[in-house]
């Protein structure tokens, strides 16, 4: 698979990627990310180094719910079938 190189820009840095992703999607990751890391380094005052791991948190966090909400309406709607 053909790989991409794409920089992206993470709290006024930029780095450069190697991915088989297409650069849209990883320029519309990259700024989710730096829009996280911005609110959190507003809300919470948190020095530059500690802005990235707040940053992995909350978005796991984020990730684990929306994969529990999954999980709770496969749930649901399996149970509808069944009901039907």
């Amino acid at each position: 698979m053909k790989k991409n190189k794409v920089v992206i820009h993470l709290m006024g840095h930029d780095y450069a990627l190697l991915t088989d992703q297409t650069p849209e999607q990883v320029q519309r990751t990259a700024r989710y990310v730096d829009r996280k890391m911005r609110e959190l380094a507003i809300t919470t005052r948190a020095s530059e180094t500690m802005v990235p791991m707040l940053t992995t948190m909350t978005l796991a966090d984020e990730l684990l719910r929306a994969q529990d909400e999954n999980t709770r309406l496969k749930r649901e709607m399996a149970s509808a079938k069944a009901e039907q």
